[in-house]
């Protein structure tokens, strides 16, 4: 059975849920080397429903799941009498994600690269030259100071809240009683502090001309260890991490 199908699933109270989800075969992407839509979609809404069912404000029983897949938005969340639709995102640079794939095809580069900083929207870039930068493996320039990198963190996150309200918006995308949007960050950042950079997240947030479109936007930790963002309109939550796979 394919991991992505086994995210269909009702249960009808929390401790159900929980050994359905500890049950799910999810595979980490960042372990596996596999970042294709049918490992990283369950896993990071495998590890956000885990982390939600930690609290009481959210989640209610009875509860169903369903991977839309090929449909948009990619879950549907029902209970309580509503309909939630839940986008996926993966925020990974277009361009180290094709470095990844000829690390693992071509064999070339170190297990311990560097990683440089990355812009959002970089243009694709040829493979040949990917593949000169793999086997150079060396910094092009310093990462910045810790709360520089925390603002360019919460840049990239609402570059890709942007494009996604943007889809949202279009025919292909079901709306239903509330919009979530779930991004696995999986950005090249050497390290973020979740609460200072999810504050200035909600600060860009807040000062654009445009309400946020959807009502919560969670964000799944690069590291198995770290929290689940939650930012809306008018606040934000970070949901300590609820690994039932480790």
């Amino acid at each position: 059975m394919e991991t992505y199908k086994t995210m269909n699933f009702k249960a009808e109270n929390k401790a159900t849920f929980l050994n359905i989800l500890r049950s799910i075969d999810i595979v980490d992407p960042l372990m596996s080397g596999d970042r294709s839509k049918e490992y990283t979609e369950p896993y990071a809404m495998a590890h956000l429903l885990s982390s939600l069912a930690l609290g009481d404000h959210l989640l209610t029983f009875p509860l169903e799941v369903i991977h839309k897949k090929p449909d948009k938005p990619d879950f549907l969340l029902t209970m309580g009498g509503k309909k939630i639709g839940i986008e996926h995102t993966d925020a990974r640079p277009e361009n180290e994600t094709r470095k990844d794939v000829l690390r693992r095809s071509e064999e070339i580069g170190r297990p311990g690269h560097f990683v440089n900083p990355v812009e959002p929207d970089e243009p694709r870039r040829p493979a040949e030259e990917l593949r000169e930068e793999i086997k150079a493996n060396s910094p092009k320039v310093g990462w910045p100071g810790e709360d520089s990198t925390d603002q360019d963190w919460s840049r990239v996150m609402l570059n890709f809240i942007d494009k996604k309200e943007e889809k949202l918006q279009k025919a292909e995308f079901s709306r239903y009683d509330e919009d979530w949007l779930l991004i696995r960050d999986a950005w090249p950042f050497p390290s973020v502090n979740p609460e200072n950079a999810t504050r200035y997240l909600l600060s860009k947030i807040q000062s654009r001309e445009a309400k946020l479109i959807f009502q919560r936007v969670f964000i799944i930790s690069n590291s198995d260890r770290g929290p689940v963002c939650e930012v809306t309109e008018s606040g934000f939550l970070l949901h300590p991490r609820n690994d039932l796979w480790g």
